[in-house]
């Protein structure tokens, strides 16, 4: 009898979980000797009716409670030691699931982050995890042990009547019947809830985190309402998805509920034609509802190994993203970057056209232009956060592209405008588990002024953040990230707005101090203030590069960037 269909979506997700087998060691050498306890009960009630209550024996039944007492405590000892073991290998498989997962993620390359909403990868990480660490945790252990049950209890039927044991059997096939029925309603409806219950979870991220702009113009009917929309789709195919596992798991109360009256029925006339006796018909009755157990776990077991599928081949698309391609040059020194001839598209749409320019160790560059004219991503393509499309830029004479990414980012660090901020300390937010002296540390507070506001915090850098710095204002949590930066002395430190929240007397303190300890630096700001002091000014316009010069070149003659002074972007 087939109680189910492998197809080969299921045979994959089998491949994939034999991995995990070696947790489940316990789970196999144990459960066996569970299920031959476990088998005893129906000998000893037969022996209770037959040899015992029939024949008044009583002197022996104490000897048989205190049996039975055991036989039931060993059963327990063993039942818990096998469970305890399957909860166990499932939450080993979710955290090893969730750290692998994340591994993956953090070499994904930049681009791919940003085109994945952070949701996305949240409910596959907090949500699909588990659920596919449930299904593995049952695949293998789960059908072995569930299909020798089903074996070793079908012998013992056999064994006290074979005429009532076929008429167990004959109801066997009507369990596997609901299943097969509504088997691809209930995979087509599994993968919708997953779907939508990822979307959810997006949404509520992004309600949470809007939260604040949203009572600021008092729209909060229009965040209840979005998410409400959301919230009711998922709630839809929910329902249709229980609805089809409730009908089942009816079903096959109804089959169990029917199978005893006519064991009963049938079993009541072999005993009085004297075919059997009673024990035997009391013994097999209480054990013959054993045997949908087994069907039904492994019923349920095709159930959720069809309805996993969907859930393993969400996790498995991270699994299947290109990662980061890396190089086999190391960067030893930064003396000179240059852009030759670059382009760069996103989804298509072009951001930079021919750029080319150079800056050597020691220089100061200044990047200007309106908002969207490509100043940014310009600097994220050299920690190679994106691949040009055409074009190269090299360090040294060597083409980043052939550069090992991890020498790279350690000699070129480019701190943005909103960098994220950890919940935890202000020092751990610096330091990121790396190791470095008291020196060291002081020297970058000191140079990114965070040491103004953190000496007078009551744990001083020992304070707790918030959830991306929200106890502190932007322009402490950009000079935090700014000391994560200059701790690990790059060569070459790209700012981009990344002193936007700050005063001008601060940034200039600032300025003033990165000059001593990082010499070579890329500037993106809107303040006149900044800019002027840099050796040389780039003007940006869609994309190009319109002028090249320092401030005083640029504001004698009639060029964009004057206009853009005119303009009063920057801040004068």
């Amino acid at each position: 009898m087939r109680l189910f269909k492998i197809d080969e979506d299921v045979r994959e997700l089998l491949r994939y979980s034999r991995k995990y087998t070696k947790y489940q060691k316990t789970i196999f050498v144990f459960s066996p000797l569970l299920l031959a306890v476990s088998m005893i009960d129906p000998f000893l009630i037969r022996y209770l009716f037959d040899n015992i209550i029939t024949k008044l024996n009583f002197s022996k039944l104490p000897l048989f409670v205190l049996i039975f007492f055991t036989a039931k405590a060993a059963e327990r000892g063993l039942s818990t030691l096998v469970n305890y073991n399957f909860f166990k290998c499932a939450n080993v498989i979710t955290y090893i699931e969730q750290n692998n997962l994340l591994k993956k993620i953090s070499r994904l390359p930049i681009k791919k982050l940003k085109d994945n909403a952070a949701g996305t990868f949240l409910s596959r990480a907090t949500s699909d995890v588990p659920q596919l660490a449930e299904a593995i945790n049952t695949v293998i252990p789960g059908i072995v042990v569930n299909l020798v049950l089903l074996v070793m209890i079908g012998a013992v039927l056999l064994y006290f009547s074979w005429q009532l044991a076929i008429v167990v059997f004959l109801t066997v096939p009507l369990y596997t019947l609901s299943v097969n029925s509504f088997n691809k309603a209930l995979k087509n409806s599994s993968t919708q809830e997953r779907e939508k219950n990822g979307e959810i979870i997006e949404d509520l991220r992004e309600d949470i985190e809007g939260a604040a702009t949203v009572k600021k113009f008092v729209k909060e009917d229009y965040l209840t309402s979005k998410f409400e929309r959301k919230a009711n789709e998922w709630l839809k195919v929910k329902n249709k998805y229980s609805l089809i596992m409730q009908v089942i798991d009816d079903f096959l109360t109804f089959v169990r509920g029917i199978s005893p009256i006519i064991v009963l029925s049938y079993g009541g006339f072999l005993v009085m034609k004297g075919t059997i006796t009673l024990g035997t018909l009391i013994g097999f009755y209480n054990f013959m509802n054993w045997i949908y157990d087994p069907v039904r776990v492994i019923s349920r077991f095709s159930v959720s190994l069809r309805t996993s599928v969907p859930v393993y081949k969400r996790i498995k698309e991270i699994y299947d993203m290109e990662e980061e391609a890396d190089g086999n040059t190391e960067i030893n020194n930064v003396e000179e970057v240059r852009y030759e001839d670059v382009y760069f598209s996103y989804d298509h749409t072009p951001i930079l056209k021919d750029i080319s320019f150079e800056i050597r160790n020691g220089q100061k560059l200044a990047i200007v232009g309106m908002s969207g004219s490509g100043k940014s991503t310009l600097v994220s393509l050299l920690p190679r956060y994106y691949e040009p499309e055409r074009g190269s830029i090299r360090i040294n004479d060597v083409e980043i592209r052939h550069a090992m990414v991890g020498s790279l980012r350690k000699r070129v660090i480019v701190v943005q405008q909103n960098d994220f901020i950890f919940n935890t300390s202000i020092r751990e937010n610096i330091t990121l588990g790396d190791e470095f002296s008291e020196e060291e540390f002081e020297r970058a507070v000191k140079a990114a002024c965070v040491d103004e506001f953190a000496e007078s915090l009551d744990e001083k850098y020992e304070t707790v953040v918030g959830a991306n710095g929200s106890h502190l204002s932007d322009g402490q949590r950009q000079r935090i990230a700014i000391a994560r930066a200059v701790i690990r002395k790059p060569e070459l430190l790209v700012l981009d707005e990344s002193t936007s929240g700050v005063d001008s007397k601060t940034e200039e303190r600032i300025f003033e101090k990165l000059s001593e300890v990082c010499p070579t630096l890329i500037i993106i700001s809107h303040r006149l203030s900044t800019i002027r002091k840099a050796d040389e000014i780039i003007v940006m316009e869609e994309g190009r590069i319109v002028e090249r010069g320092t401030h005083e070149e640029l504001v004698n003659k009639d060029s964009a960037y004057k206009r853009i002074i005119r303009s009063q972007i920057f801040e004068k």
